[in-house]
């Protein structure tokens, strides 16, 4: 493990949502042996919003959408645990890790807070006295560390025998409460730490250093914190209970939407055929053009091109025209890219003038080359992924359908007017 280290983005999500509050939770449904409450929901909503699925409009999600999503997403949890996957490792390592880190934080945080507000320097007298908390636990839980034996781990060295001793010696180097750290051990630290690795870095030698000091500080720091039963506290229970319902959903999707899928070619064809709206190649246009010194020669050139002056006219005819070749080629180009909506993709077409150096450019649609199917073979792996999706969608459903059917759920009746006034709150609140 590692302080430093960045943890599930879902942690931050967690502590977001699980910070304290005045209200008291209500309850909208009961699933199976499980209470749903306006905590869970407020949980589920900041995840929404942490992966863009509620972006900022005007539109709030509809509520009993949101609601049943909520118990959907506790059915699969339950399902996972049925399955038994809180015992696995996926989970177990991460949900250890992170409230480790929490109760690290707890204790830590009650030392830098014991100093004074009014110590001059306050940042750096904390820092100090986290520092010297932690050297005494050092010495209070009997820390032994070969020094000798540290600074001899050449781990910028690239001499085979030399990684072979790093990477196989079960010579100790430390002894901590926990137990004791061969050169193995902590080698296999430093390849988890230092990702690259440290062999032929010049600094090799100061960052050995600085992971093995940051493990040692670590190691004591949480073995107090278990001496002190912090993980017990009500705030880091239910700490450890949300996030491990966030990894157990995560980690039950992640086998329960396992499918095999080998679409045969008649298979593909047809999904082609039946989607081919969405494999349409954008509109192009062709663009008669002409540049103007200033903005307000465009606009006067504009209002007679929309009253039904010919481009060549207004170019012999009207002030501020810059000669020479037009703005636009003589080429088609996707709509998209001029900036264009679909519905202004028309011959006739005359967009609002726009600066570019030197000038401004009127512009009036000449010709359009409609959408056409863009052919299979050019569109093969966006298609492929699109059935994929659509057949994950379809195999979700079928499972959500069958725990649906398999546990009792009963929502309040004032279910849906509470997600509704929470939701507002919410974007109220943006």
């Amino acid at each position: 493990m590692n302080l430093k280290r960045t943890l599930l983005p879902l942690i931050l999500l967690l502590l977001l949502a699980g910070s304290a509050r005045a209200d008291q939770p209500r309850i909208l449904a009961f699933v199976g042996t499980d209470t749903l409450t306006t905590t869970d929901l407020k949980i589920e909503l900041n995840i929404m919003r942490r992966k863009g699925e509620d972006k900022a409009t005007p539109v709030l999600p509809d509520p009993d959408q949101v609601l049943r999503r909520l118990i959907q997403n506790r059915l699969i949890v339950q399902e996972g645990y049925r399955m038994g996957l809180n015992e696995e490792f996926a989970v177990q390592n991460q949900v250890d890790e992170a409230v480790n880190a929490r109760c690290m934080g707890a204790l830590l945080d009650s030392v830098a807070l014991a100093v004074p507000t009014d110590t001059p320097d306050l940042h750096t007298a904390r820092r100090l006295a986290v520092k010297n908390y932690i050297d005494d636990l050092k010495v209070m839980h009997g820390v032994k560390v070969d020094t000798t034996l540290l600074r001899s781990l050449d781990y910028a060295s690239s001499d085979s025998q030399v990684q072979d001793y790093l990477r196989d010696s079960e010579d100790i180097l430390a002894e901590v409460p926990t137990g004791t750290l061969t050169v193995a051990g902590f080698s296999r630290i430093v390849r988890f730490t230092a990702f690259h690795g440290l062999e032929g870095k010049p600094d090799a030698s100061e960052r050995r250093d600085e992971i093995f000091h940051e493990w040692v500080a670590e190691t004591v720091t949480i073995h107090e914190a278990r001496r002190r039963d912090i993980r017990q506290r009500p705030t880091i229970q239910l700490y450890e209970r949300r996030l491990e319902r966030a990894l157990m959903l995560e980690e039950t999707l992640n086998i329960l939407l396992q499918l095999d899928f080998d679409p045969t070619e008649q298979e593909i064809e047809a999904f082609y055929q039946e989607h081919l709206s969405d494999y349409m190649s954008e509109a192009k246009v062709k663009m008669e053009s002409l540049k103007f010194s200033t903005e307000e020669d465009a606009l006067q050139a504009r209002d007679r091109l929309i009253k039904g002056a010919a481009m060549k006219w207004i170019k012999s005819n009207m002030d501020g025209v810059i000669q020479g070749p037009d703005p636009f080629p003589a080429d088609f180009f996707a709509a998209g890219k001029l900036g264009l909506k679909p519905e202004n993709a028309v011959v006739g077409h005359i967009p609002d003038p726009y600066g570019v150096p030197g000038g401004w450019v009127l512009a009036r649609i000449s010709e359009v080359r409609e959408p056409a199917p863009i052919p299979l073979a050019d569109c093969r792996d966006k298609l492929l992924r699109h059935m994929k999706s659509d057949a994950t969608n379809s195999h979700m459903r079928e499972i959500v359908t069958v725990l649906e059917e398999a546990v009792p759920v009963e929502i309040k009746p004032d279910a849906e007017a509470i997600v509704a006034e929470i939701l507002a709150a919410q974007q109220g609140a943006e």
